[in-house]
């Protein structure tokens, strides 16, 4: 897919373009690097995962929803494969680019500092809170956001998470301090 004048073909998911800037095809010929990378990544989340109780479907074990994100991780990466493997049949000699031309960095370290810091507050601000803060965040710098947009989209991605994951699925997050009030 080409991001470029053809507003047909445009992205404009901010997820999908998280660290893509500029003109150019988001899957490049060397991808087969992170895309070996993701693969071997997913292989170990299943096989470690199997350690552990998968269960059924009816009733999950601890080890289903990482045994299944694995196989997730292990599909997203074989298309991510399959593309620069085509793209390196299809390329012509002279045409190479850096994998990491294309990359905005700055986004790429938000995105990471913003992991780093749910991962520290997530016990004490809880579930929502926390949620709210970083989808608040990576809205607004990452997806270049107007406020009011950022704000509706955090609040209901943190409703809907809420609803599915405690109330339709019974998790257990962290309530944080508001939770003990």
């Amino acid at each position: 897919m080409k991001i470029g004048p053809d507003k047909q073909n445009w992205v404009k998911d901010p997820i999908i373009c998280l660290a893509y800037k500029g003109e150019g095809s988001l899957l490049k010929q060397n991808d087969w690097i992170p895309g070996t990378v993701w693969m071997l990544l997913g292989l170990g989340v299943s096989f470690r995962s199997l350690n552990l109780k998968l269960g059924s479907f009816a009733s999950p074990g601890p080890g289903l929803m990482p045994f299944l994100l694995g196989v997730g991780l292990m599909i997203c990466s074989l298309f991510v494969l399959g593309k620069s493997l085509l793209l390196t049949l299809g390329k012509r000699k002279g045409q190479q680019q850096s994998i990491w031309a294309d990359v905005d960095l700055k986004k790429v370290m938000v995105v990471v500092a913003c992991l780093l810091g749910y991962s520290l507050i997530l016990e004490r601000a809880g579930f929502a809170l926390a949620s709210f803060l970083i989808l608040t965040i990576l809205f607004k710098t990452v997806g270049s956001q107007k406020w009011t947009s950022v704000l509706i989209a955090s609040i209901f991605a943190v409703i809907v998470s809420y609803v599915v994951f405690i109330v339709v699925l019974k998790v257990e997050l962290p309530p944080g301090f508001l939770g003990r009030i």
